[in-house]
């Protein structure tokens, strides 16, 4: 946990007084998965589940996407939606992989987690997500428009929902986290545990932080369940649901993230899983944004694709300015691991950029054109 508040520290750093822009990020015929954790700062096992979502899930699964539901604490939603209002929990840890059923029940125990994230990855999905953000600095208004698309004809109801999560929320005060695994050698994934030895509550305080934190469920009235969207689809049926929230001052936006995603919705909860979803991170977000309004920024219509690569990604915009366009791209630790100048033909930014030598994960673009500097992000899947 230590290393994922580093990183981030370092990622803010990186974006400080940039002027960041970001229009749409998309499933684009790809499964993701939700793992939606129950935690709690008392929960003396629960940062032996943190240890397995750090450890053997994000770095293996680029498409699985975490949600970290607090209960009984000072980050619990009203209501406790997903704990005690699911009916999904018995225990804690657990987990849901996409709210699915397996063998028998929905609420999964940690050590089952990975297995799951494996079946689940590998089925077709019914839903495209795309999600169009933007958030103004100055009133911390965040914008958030889901969009689910029928990727076949389909009958039944299926609805949308928005989450704002957040990372590298101190295990200070009233969030200081407590542990049983002071003695305890090996944690639920079969590797050493990060926490013997650490006493509870953890300490240092460095060496534990709240990641994924779910900070709010925009649907109406915060349900978990969504807004009415589809029935009965046909075949690429689109519906857009669009959300405002305003970050609090508590909140760090350089830490916040928007998972937007489409579910199934039944009469029983047990039949009621995430079809599809995708996440945005607010640290590349600024307005105005494309998919909600015109850009201002020297470079506008940015796109990288293919979103995930493999061999290469090609970058496109358009732009007013005819001098160089430095392309600069970086891995989540913040080393640069690729920086170019590319001159721009007409009003066309158009380049294609190997990718050899980069490992699977999220990697960050700066585009840094007329003293401006426009931000996407990527993941290579190799």
């Amino acid at each position: 946990m230590l290393l994922k508040k580093i990183l981030l520290l370092a990622l803010a750093s990186l974006v400080t007084g940039q002027a960041m822009s970001q229009s749409y990020i998309s499933t684009n015929g790809r499964k993701y998965t939700l793992v939606e954790e129950a935690t709690g700062t008392w929960c003396g096992w629960c940062p032996d589940g943190a240890q397995v979502i750090e450890q053997s899930i994000e770095p293996n699964f680029p498409r699985a996407i975490i949600a970290s539901w607090h209960s009984a604490d000072a980050m619990q939603l009203p209501g406790d939606p997903f704990g005690t209002g699911s009916g999904y929990i018995t225990a804690y840890p657990m987990g849901t992989i996409n709210r699915k059923t397996w063998s028998g029940i929905v609420g999964q125990n940690r050590d089952l987690w990975e297995g799951d994230v494996i079946s689940d990855s590998g089925t077709v999905p019914k839903f495209d997500v795309t999600l169009a953000c933007g958030y103004n600095s100055a009133s911390r208004l965040l914008t958030v428009s889901v969009t689910g698309k029928a990727l076949s004809t389909l009958t039944g109801q299926w609805n949308l929902n928005a989450y704002i999560v957040e990372d590298s929320i101190p295990s200070t005060g009233a969030n200081a986290q407590d542990s049983y695994l002071n003695s305890v050698l090996t944690c639920a994934n079969g590797m050493p545990s990060w926490f013997t030895g650490l006493g509870s509550p953890i300490t240092p305080s460095s060496s534990y932080a709240h990641m994924n934190v779910v900070n709010a469920v925009l649907a109406t009235g915060g349900s978990i369940w969504g807004d009415s969207a589809f029935v009965d689809p046909a075949v690429n049926t689109m519906v857009t649901k669009t959300y405002t929230y305003y970050v609090p001052i508590s909140s760090n936006p350089a830490r916040a993230k928007v998972i937007g995603m489409v579910q199934k919705f039944a009469p029983f909860t047990t039949d009621r899983a995430i079809e599809n979803c995708i996440l945005a991170r607010v640290r590349w977000m600024g307005l105005p944004n494309p998919a909600l309004g015109m850009e201002t920024h020297s470079l506008q219509n940015v796109m990288v694709t293919p979103n995930p690569a493999n061999g290469y990604i090609n970058i496109t915009a358009t732009t007013a300015n005819s001098g160089a366009t430095k392309v600069v791209i970086s891995n989540i630790l913040g080393r640069i691991v690729f920086e170019q100048n590319y001159s721009v033909s007409g009003n066309d930014l158009n380049v294609q950029i190997p990718l050899a030598g980069m490992e699977s994960g999220v990697y960050f673009i700066r585009l840094i054109s007329n003293n401006e500097v426009t931000g996407r992000e990527f993941v290579v899947e190799k």
